[in-house]
């Protein structure tokens, strides 16, 4: 008989896996990466690997899929700290104007690397990126529905075209960071002026 394996062992597994699969995919990029490579890193035999994924497309996935979920927002957290729906926004703006500024996501290259080959023949990546998307829009409408019907906004767009603009905007500049640097780009000055734009949109001339 087999052994029974606990769900937080697979667990476990799954993880030192996955984590072994981001470290070499920042490192290789997604098409240079091989399965050979997953497992010579993370030290799991190929029979461990395949217990869990087909092929790094799936493993790639996995990786992207449980990101989306650790960088869902928590409006709640967010208005404990900024109190208004104007300090909400903004504050959500100033969060991603780091990420962006600082180049922290390591594994951005890999993306675009896999949205752009694989990925753009495969589509298996879309349901994520709708998600990722949903996600964002909704926060982003939760906030200026809440500030118009406290009357704090008065919105002189439909509310989902400027969190679209919102969304838009924060994913140009992300693209054009990567290719250009944040210096170049003007990260700071084209967030500053983004902001003005959304105050316009939102805030009644007095």
């Amino acid at each position: 008989m087999a052994p029974i394996v606990s769900v937080e062992h697979k667990e476990k597994r799954k993880l030192i896996i996955l984590q072994a699969a981001k470290e070499v995919f920042i490192k290789k990029g997604y098409n240079a990466t091989t399965i050979q490579d997953i497992i010579n890193h993370s030290g799991v035999s190929r029979g461990g690997v395949y217990t869990y994924f087909q092929n790094t497309e799936q493993i790639f996935l996995e990786i992207l899929r449980r990101r989306d979920l650790e960088d869902e927002w928590n409006l709640e957290s967010i208005y404990n700290l900024a109190q208004t729906n104007w300090g909400a926004l903004t504050f959500l703006l100033d969060q991603i104007q780091e990420i962006i500024n600082s180049q922290s996501n390591l594994l951005l290259p890999a993306i675009y690397e896999y949205y752009f080959t694989i990925g753009w023949q495969t589509k298996k990546h879309i349901p994520l990126l709708e998600a990722r998307i949903k996600q964002a829009m909704n926060g982003f409408i939760s906030i200026i529905e809440k500030g118009k019907n406290e009357k704090e906004f008065s919105p002189i767009l439909p509310i989902e075209d400027i969190a679209g603009t919102i969304l838009t905007f924060c994913d140009g500049i992300y693209v054009n960071c990567f290719h250009l640097g944040p210096e170049k780009s003007n990260v700071y000055k084209q967030f500053q002026a983004f902001r003005s734009y959304l105050a316009l949109a939102l805030f009644k001339n007095n």
